[in-house]
């Protein structure tokens, strides 16, 4: 999110209540454009991996996801799907609130507590736990394992 010396983050609910009621869409646009996410996945992938002083190399490795396709992703000329994010972000070692913010930028549907499989993903990332844990916890719960 961008920062322009606003005081607090709004929730997501206040924002989508501000723009359902709001007359003009460059108003809203310009009150809240500090609440904005302003960053790509690539960027994001990228700060995130300078800040834990990690190679695409070994998030690869982690990730059990071909150098290539995790080169591409990083340069942004590949979109990955819902359960590469969170394998990258596994490999990232990356709690519950990043994991979800990085999905945001996905635009896929964030970690929801109400879903089983989605419970266990947020379980094991509040542990920062491996992948090969998470898939075996999800194995044990007869749920689907984070695929390739």
């Amino acid at each position: 999110m961008k920062s322009t010396g606003q005081s607090r983050p709004k929730t997501t609910s206040n924002l989508m209540r501000e723009l359902m009621q709001t007359e003009r869409l460059d108003r809203y646009l310009e009150k809240n454009s500090g609440q904005m996410v302003e960053t790509s996945l690539a960027e994001e992938l990228t700060r995130l991996l300078e800040e834990q002083q990690l190679t695409r190399s070994e998030i690869a490795v982690r990730s059990g996801l071909s150098r290539v396709y995790i080169y591409e992703v990083f340069a942004g000329k590949k979109i990955p799907s819902r359960d590469s994010v969170i394998r990258i972000c596994f490999a990232l070692s990356l709690g519950p609130q990043e994991i979800m913010s990085l999905l945001k930028h996905t635009g896929y549907p964030s970690l929801y507590p109400r879903s089983r499989r989605d419970a266990v993903i947020l379980f094991a990332a509040r542990r920062h736990t491996t992948l090969a844990e998470l898939n075996e916890m999800l194995s044990r719960q007869h749920l689907p394992e984070i695929a390739r």
